[in-house]
């Protein structure tokens, strides 16, 4: 499996087709055939033959021995050791988000980025750069969206929205005032409010149409740990998820995906 992605850059545009299917689903294609499997990336077959010579086999059924022979498990990190310690964080900010999660809501956050025609993701901060994230994934999907990381642009492009708009708000604290007033005023304007949020009581609870509360990572026992924005890029991984079940959003997600990669690695 290493060799495949230390090999990537180098392999054609067909053959990263096929290199991407053995990183992301290694078993399923232990069950495949050459053409079951070139049909489903819609390579051909000398595509694969290609590749598989790449990777130092003779055919595909001998990269199939191979790709069988690789381990399925990562190695955990070594118990006592800083990796294991922010492991652990990990293991109990995505626990405790989990707990808190209702699927229903979540349902209708995705079916209304689905139904408006203009999705804003607001955020200052470090919410701020999960805010940018989340707006180029709903790009790459056709879906029309736009980061507004400053306050002062919040609050103006909150006072030009209109009903079909919808604001996707990141805040830890859910009291942030600049914030809060410019999701106020949008709302004022017809807007939709969306929060994800590390507090159950808060001013941006109080004022959304739909809420989500994930687990606050200042409340788990790590003073060192500063990723403050882990439980809230858990739920919007799961949020995009869930948008990627429509055809059409995972077919312009594949095709951004496939220019982006074509563009910075070398195209034969």
């Amino acid at each position: 499996m290493q060799t495949v992605e230390n090999c990537y850059p180098e392999l054609s545009r067909q053959e990263r087709k096929v290199a991407l299917k053995v990183m992301q689903s290694p078993e399923e294609i232990q069950g495949m055939s050459i053409s079951r499997l070139a049909k489903s990336i819609k390579v051909s077959n000398a595509t694969i033959t290609r590749f598989v010579k790449k990777m130092h086999c003779k055919n595909f059924s001998e990269f199939k021995l191979l790709l069988a022979k690789t381990p399925a498990t990562a190695t955990l990190p070594t118990r006592g050791t800083i990796a294991d310690d922010v492991y652990t964080f990990y293991q109990k900010v995505l626990q405790a988000t989990q707990e808190l999660l209702d699927p229903d809501v979540l349902k209708q956050i995705v079916s209304l980025i689905q139904k408006n025609q203009r999705i804003y993701l607001f955020g200052l901060g470090s919410s701020g750069y999960t805010a940018n994230e989340m707006a180029q994934r709903l790009l790459r999907m056709g879906i029309t969206a736009f980061a507004v990381t400053d306050s002062h642009m919040m609050y103006i492009t909150s006072g030009i929205m209109r009903h079909g708009d919808m604001i996707l708000v990141l805040s830890t604290s859910g009291n942030t005032q600049e914030v809060n007033q410019a999701a106020k005023v949008a709302q004022q304007n017809q807007a939709q409010v969306v929060a994800i949020t590390g507090f159950q009581h808060s001013p941006l609870i109080e004022l959304s149409d739909l809420a989500v509360v994930v687990k606050n990572s200042n409340f788990v026992d790590n003073s060192r740990f500063v990723n403050s924005q882990f439980a809230l890029t858990y739920v919007l991984d799961i949020m995009t998820t869930m948008l990627l079940e429509n055809d059409t959003y995972r077919t312009k997600m594949d095709q951004t995906v496939e220019l982006i990669m074509n563009n910075k690695l070398k195209t034969k």
